[in-house]
């Protein structure tokens, strides 16, 4: 008897642990705009190594932005250097902050936010690179969501002192010098709002460009 109200007292237990992490991870969707495409990689992609500089300067590929025909397929037009949409891009850059994507109504989609400098002084303008969040739900490919988990998991160890960054965004105290490759993503639906004027970012540090890296599929600190 005493066993089984054992038992019974751990499964009680358990089930308080477990209960708030399901409901974290329950609470977050994937999102809708251009989804498949910021959650995927196209087959044989080129490979190209850029600055900071280079990706902040690239043009639009595109004038104006609606949900068809693009919602389902990458953006084929070409810009500087002959880059276009899906290309893979490694870029090495000051990591000022990360965010989790859980902030709205329509935009909970748990990805990381990450914002990237050429200097490892925090000011204004910045490249903006996001890791899916690594479930099936999310990521169809197992193997993208292998490396996007894997990604994540540096950064909270080498960040975040192990814990999820908050929805605000964690500012570094000490920015990370770090090389990032991952697919080149013009985020298109936010094309109209910057040609008005507003802009992506947080804490202040805006990035001027909807061009972004997305998903990032790899991570480590940049050799001296």
């Amino acid at each position: 008897m005493k066993n089984i109200k054992k038992i019974v007292f751990i499964g009680i237990i358990l089930q308080f642990i477990v209960i708030p992490i399901y409901s974290q991870n329950n609470d977050l969707n994937p999102g809708i705009d251009r989804w498949s495409i910021k959650t995927s990689l196209p087959d044989n992609p080129k490979k190209k190594t850029l600055t900071i500089d280079q990706l902040l300067s690239l043009k639009d590929p595109i004038n104006s932005y609606s949900s068809n025909p693009y919602d389902t397929i990458r953006i084929s037009n070409k810009v500087a250097g002959g880059l276009k949409e899906g290309d893979i891009i490694t870029v090495t850059g000051w990591l000022h902050l990360v965010a989790l994507e859980n902030d709205a109504n329509h935009h909970r989609d748990g990805d990381y936010h990450i914002q990237i400098r050429n200097s490892q002084v925090w000011s204004d303008s910045c490249l903006i690179v996001e890791v899916s969040y690594p479930d099936p739900r999310f990521v169809k490919d197992s193997a993208l969501a292998n490396s996007c988990g894997k990604v994540r998991e540096f950064t909270r160890t080498n960040m975040l002192k192990g814990k999820e960054p908050g929805t605000s965004g964690n500012k570094m105290t000490h920015p990370c010098h770090v090389t990032i490759t991952g697919q080149l993503f013009f985020d298109a639906v936010h094309l109209g709002a910057s040609k008005k004027g507003t802009y992506r970012g947080k804490q202040g540090m805006k990035s001027y460009t909807c061009w972004e890296i997305h998903p990032v599929t790899s991570i480590k600190f940049a050799q001296k």
